[in-house]
């Protein structure tokens, strides 16, 4: 017995419908896809406005990449340079914006941490500063920092934020200096009041290797500094430095802790830097992502800075274990 069989090849028209579907079905994965991360960029510009950062007395700085009002359209492009990053602090008029120059801006880029975005510091000349952020941040200080690490860390240390002019040992370059210090296979976050040191001051805390930080992963890093004459201070820790990494309260690192001279220097007039220490030839860059920066002059009590800590964790993606002593 004789079959025949006949394959039918696809008609013009058929194929036509193949492919309209198969249009219509990635137009509906990337259409949905940025559905999601618009979702998401509204859900962290809520968080913000309802945030408590703005309730807390003394807050002198706060910058963060999810608002409408942080940057110009110009700048919220994946890969565009970041020319200015506008300071949403309310409580006073006199801003302290950070400006960029083309060239050692840092870029935006998008869906960094928990799908949001954030500034990205190549480690080689980018930083922003700001003249305005002048006598502010005097005596003791509560920092707050969202950064992620990319996934190669760099050896050697880098300045994320600094009020330091210069890296010559001398005690009128203070006051804050908050680093990350990768010498080695892991690293650790420092905070240093600026009395006297080289590239990294000699009066500088870092956090004990125990909370070492890996790459590739966002952190929430707070850092209390609390100067025993500081007349703001609110003495609910010891006097010293007081780090906290993910909410979990560190101890400082015996082998690198300085002695913190308390006041810092309150004459200084220079500008904040963001991205690197200093505007000498022994400058040091930060080679990561930042998403938030908040800066109050005063050591915050422990429910003010869990609060804060807890709405950085929840914008952010960020898990937090609060410590309970501090």
């Amino acid at each position: 017995m004789k079959t025949n069989s006949k394959v039918r090849a696809f008609s013009l028209i058929e194929l036509s419908i193949v492919i309209l579907i198969i249009g219509i079905l990635i137009a509906g994965v990337t259409q949905g896809s940025r559905i999601l991360s618009q979702a998401k960029l509204n859900n962290a510009r809520t968080l913000t406005k309802s945030s408590p950062v703005s309730s807390i007395k003394n807050l002198a700085f706060w910058v963060e990449a999810t608002s409408e009002e942080s940057f110009s359209d110009a700048n919220t492009e994946d890969g565009q340079e970041i020319t200015t990053w506008y300071d949403l602090n309310p409580q006073t008029a006199s801003k302290s914006n950070l400006a960029g120059t083309a060239g050692t801006a840092p870029l935006y880029k998008t869906n960094i941490i928990n799908g949001l975005p954030a500034a990205y510091f190549a480690g080689s000349d980018e930083f922003m500063s700001s003249s305005a952020f002048q006598n502010i941040v005097t005596n003791s200080s509560t920092v707050f920092m969202v950064v992620k690490l990319p996934s190669t860390l760099a050896i050697g240390d880098q300045a994320i934020l600094s009020k330091r002019a210069s890296a010559a040992a001398n005690a009128s370059f203070p006051n804050i200096q908050v680093s990350i210090n990768g010498a080695s296979a892991t690293a650790a976050w420092q905070y240093c009041d600026g009395n006297g040191g080289t590239t990294v001051p000699s009066s500088c805390n870092e956090l004990s290797s125990n909370t070492a930080v890996t790459a590739s992963t966002p952190y929430v890093v707070s850092i209390v500094y609390v100067a025993a004459t500081d007349p703001l201070a609110v003495v609910t820790t010891s006097s010293g430095i007081h780090f906290f990494q993910n909410g979990v309260h560190g101890t400082a690192d015996a082998t690198t802790a300085g002695a913190f001279n308390a006041p810092p220097n309150v004459s200084n007039t220079g500008s904040l830097f963001v991205g690197k220490h200093g505007s000498s030839a022994l400058a040091v860059y930060f080679n990561g992502y930042i998403g938030e920066l908040i800066i109050y002059d005063r050591n915050l009590k422990k429910e003010e800075r869990q609060s804060v800590e807890t709405y950085l964790g929840k914008k952010w993606g960020v898990a937090l274990v609060q410590s309970t002593t501090y």
